[in-house]
């Protein structure tokens, strides 16, 4: 490491900081969470259970059921077993109910997801494509390189 260089870890912290702050920002602009921007996108993608929204996102949260209870009394997520809200399900028909986007949550997954790409752009801004790709393959091997066993 060059002197005064600051450390892998001082930057890894810092940009982590720096992304949540900007994501907040723009997230807050149509009251979310990163979280909940985190559902809405996963269940953009295809129908998704609670399970598997919990198991999908297990390394940012324990549960995200608090955001999916929040995004279906918006009226922006729909339960195919016919369940509308928070803890008006039965747990065994709750792990097998698709999740789905209503019109609603559709318009609010594109309106939003515009501002999100527009924030990544911010944050990669001066990047080569190859620059981009280097450096989530640098940090892909950091991570491996720390990985248990």
């Amino acid at each position: 490491m060059e002197a005064g260089m600051r450390p892998l870890g001082y930057w890894v912290k810092e940009i982590d900081r720096r992304i949540e702050t900007d994501l907040e920002s723009v997230l807050g602009e149509e009251g979310l969470t990163r979280r909940h921007w985190q559902v809405l996108h996963t269940v953009a993608q295809g129908s998704a259970t609670r399970s598997d929204l919990d198991d999908a996102l297990a390394p940012f949260a324990p549960t995200v059921r608090p955001e999916v209870d929040d995004l279906i009394g918006r009226g922006w997520i729909e339960d195919s077993a016919g369940m509308s809200g928070p803890g008006s399900s039965a747990p065994d028909k709750e792990t097998r109910a698709g999740l789905t986007l209503t019109s609603e949550g559709q318009a609010a997954h594109d309106r939003v997801a515009e501002k999100v790409a527009a924030a990544r752009a911010r944050i990669t801004a001066g990047f080569s494509e190859q620059d981009y790709v280097t450096l989530i393959s640098l940090l892909e091997r950091v991570a491996g390189n720390l990985a248990p066993g």
